[in-house]
């Protein structure tokens, strides 16, 4: 009876969370970014996630293309546990400080990370959680 209970409510609920992220719409601008293979940088090792922590449709994809044409390697774009983060983090998860300088460097924001070592074989050098602050970081500044 329990497992009825679980299941139903789950589905009821859903139409309203899928509502949530349908609703807000993709500028067309957007759905056309592609990595600029004249402009793309070669690669400099450093794999890079990105999770978006506004809840804006399309930042993290497009900072994905950024940071591709930069020389980076991105192995995932996904959101973050909320998104309620105030400003961009930077998380390391390895113990080499130039990677975590390089990213920064390359976004515009202060070198200051997060240091997670909790796995030492984490499938990522660098986590970059998005925060509402993302219009300072270059490919959304006014200017580009």
């Amino acid at each position: 009876m329990l497992i009825g209970i679980f299941a139903y409510s789950t589905w009821v609920d859903r139409p309203a969370r899928i509502r949530e992220f349908t609703e807000v719409g993709i500028p067309d601008k957007m759905l056309d970014l592609q990595v600029n293979k004249e402009q793309q940088q070669e690669s400099m090792g450093i794999v890079v996630r990105i999770l978006n922590g506004n809840g804006v449709s399309g930042v993290a994809y497009k900072l994905r293309e950024y940071l591709l044409n930069q020389g980076f390697d991105v192995s995932e774009t996904t959101n973050a546990d909320h998104f309620n983060y105030e400003k961009t983090i930077v998380y390391l998860h390895t113990s080499n400080y130039s990677i975590s300088n390089k990213v920064s460097e390359k976004l515009g924001i202060d070198n200051n990370p997060v240091l997670d070592d909790r796995a030492p074989d984490y499938p990522c050098d660098v986590t970059i959680v998005m925060g509402k602050d993302y219009k300072q970081l270059p490919p959304f500044r006014k200017n580009n």
